[in-house]
């Protein structure tokens, strides 16, 4: 009856489907910190960074797992980008991508060339292509999916799997004993430009064009 149906939705003998995506960050082992241990995390200098040949060390060694030797959007191979807020390796051109969309979705930076505080290289050790690959897929999402369909950075499907790699930073810091800032990837941003970002950034105007002139009122004052 129509009032059967109100009060149990769900005939007996079935159970309402759970999100796909929800059901994989429950299932989920406990993170892994691949290439970290209180000794690295401690090795750091007077502005809260690890020394580049420990950063060197790390990603030398993450990037030799299979999953992570090609780049997280596309098929080029050996990527030496990253987005820190999915922990996910990225080539030159989709990291250009990924910084159109703004730090607050994806926060980006070079395993060769940036600094990394602590917290930023438990976030990677935690994280990986085929973490985030196997997440997405369960939504019809990134190029190992059975549609092949770009992922939606502004999605509540991404914002989950964003939220699940903060909370197991924060856990992984907290048995590393290193500090945690929040939020991550809005607090990531540098006060003064970095280079590095000048370098690679492709949003703005073009080399060389003209600055657009002031308009009247400015001139007045």
């Amino acid at each position: 009856s129509r009032l059967r149906r109100r009060l149990c939705p769900h005939p007996p003998g079935r159970r309402a489907r759970a999100r796909p995506e929800r059901n994989f960050l429950r299932r989920r082992a406990p993170p892994r910190m691949d290439g970290l241990d209180q000794a690295i995390v401690a090795n750091v200098d007077e502005k809260g960074f690890v020394p580049d040949e420990v950063r060197n060390a790390f990603f030398r060694k993450l990037r030799m797992k299979n999953e992570n030797r090609s780049c997280f959007e596309c098929a080029a191979r050996n990527p030496t980008w990253i987005s820190l807020t999915y922990g996910v390796y990225l080539c030159l051109e989709c990291s250009g991508e990924h910084r159109r969309k703004g730090v607050h979705l994806s926060f980006v930076r070079s395993v060769e060339l940036d600094r990394f505080s602590p917290e930023q290289m438990v976030q990677m050790g935690v994280g990986g292509n085929a973490k985030a690959w196997e997440y997405f897929k369960q939504s019809g999402m990134g190029k190992l999916s059975d549609t092949g369909r770009a992922i939606d950075y502004n999605s509540a499907i991404t914002k989950r799997y964003k939220a699940q790699m903060e909370k197991e930073t924060e856990d992984a810091c907290k048995k590393l004993g290193c500090a945690v800032k929040a939020p991550s990837a809005p607090s990531l941003a540098k006060a003064k430009s970095d280079p590095v970002d000048e370098a690679a950034d492709f949003v703005g105007p073009l080399a060389g064009q003209a600055a657009a002139p002031a308009a009247p009122s400015q001139l007045a004052r």
